[in-house]
């Protein structure tokens, strides 16, 4: 239950991430059974993941 607010957020960035790179349901559905083990919320939180390192990976010799 703690977790259920990031699951619905992660969920719909994935779900927008998804539409807006493939654009066809049935890529959507490939892509999502193949490399996210069918939950949006996974693709949710690869991406944010990736998105953070990359900034983590810019600004970090800034603080060094």
């Amino acid at each position: 239950m703690e977790f259920l607010l990031g699951d619905i957020l992660l969920a719909g960035v994935g779900w927008l991430y998804l539409l807006v790179r493939h654009r066809k349901k049935e890529v959507i559905a490939k892509v999502l059974a193949d490399r996210y083990e069918g939950s949006y919320s996974k693709a949710g939180s690869s991406l944010s993941l990736n998105f953070f390192a990359i900034l983590w990976a810019q600004y970090s010799p800034l603080f060094s």
